[in-house]
């Protein structure tokens, strides 16, 4: 029988031998460099002190930085991309009777486990590359600092201005926000990737009961998302920040308590994991 890290390394080994992962990462690629032209073209031919540094100029931050494409990839393109990583891996290898030949050789718990972390990192990671490509690819066309009123003078505002609407009050970590934007984008791509992860993950324990159809695997814990992000409370503070965090204000209560709920539902779908072999129920016919 081969070890549990063995067949954990086996399964890595087919995630990343894929063409669904170099294809979703390569859509992603595309995507945020799409995203970039965008940003630069917004900014193209202004004077140097009009012009953000890279950790406002950043993609994820959408909203201002008209990069709208940003929003469709996250929203329509990401959920489908990670769960078709590897989340359906146990749905094709039962299809192709290639699952027994596998739990045989490890065992059955084995196999599954090792299966569902490799789905988790591969969905988690098919978002965090493009997005921190995308963090990394401002730093081609903007500085690394600039001053404080820098993109606010495009706007014919300055942050004096701004901070008197009362938009940093509810503008989330404000102390990151105002001395640490990198830190604070990498918070978000992080807690994005989180989300790419998580939607693998329950593709993944989709396939102990779903035998019919891929597309249905795949797609409905994308749907699922996507349709409670249109059924939540109309307030944006709460329907953004709970499904995904990007750079706009939002509540900071929501946004502490929503890797609570990630980690509620990581649970259910480890128990809806485990409960097959409980039951002694032959997952693999």
């Amino acid at each position: 029988m081969a070890g549990r890290a063995g067949v954990l390394q086996f399964q890595f080994r087919r995630m990343l031998a894929s063409k669904t992962w170099r294809y979703a990462v390569v859509v992603g690629l595309v995507a945020m460099s799409v995203c970039f032209v965008q940003t630069c073209l917004v900014f193209w031919g202004h004077d140097v002190g009009e012009v953000p540094a890279a950790d406002v100029a950043w993609v994820g931050n959408y909203e201002s930085m008209q990069t709208p494409l940003f929003c469709f990839y996250l929203y329509f393109l990401m959920p489908f991309l990670a769960a078709a990583v590897f989340g359906d891996s146990l749905f094709l290898d039962v299809r192709r009777r290639y699952a027994g030949c596998v739990a045989v050789r490890s065992s059955l718990r084995s196999y599954l486990f090792s299966g569902a972390i490799v789905a988790f990192v591969g969905g988690f990671l098919v978002v965090f590359v493009p997005l921190l490509v995308s963090q990394l690819l401002a730093f081609v066309a903007f500085p690394a600092t600039s001053g404080q009123d820098a993109y606010q003078l495009l706007l014919n505002t300055s942050a004096a201005e701004v901070d008197s609407t009362g938009w940093y009050d509810k503008t989330l970590f404000l102390g990151l926000f105002l001395n640490a934007r990198y830190l604070l984008n990498l918070i978000f791509i992080v807690y994005d990737a989180l989300w790419g992860g998580l939607l693998a993950l329950a593709a993944f324990a989709l396939s102990l009961y779903v035998r019919t159809s891929r597309l249905l695997v795949v797609g409905l814990p994308a749907l699922v998302l996507i349709v409670s992000s249109y059924l939540l409370p109309s307030d944006p503070d709460i329907a953004q920040c709970l499904i995904f965090s990007l750079v706009i204000p939002r509540s900071p209560t929501v946004f502490l308590a929503a890797p609570l709920v990630v980690l509620l539902v990581l649970l259910v779908l480890v128990g809806a994991m485990w409960l097959p072999l409980v039951r002694r129920k032959d997952v693999l016919l």
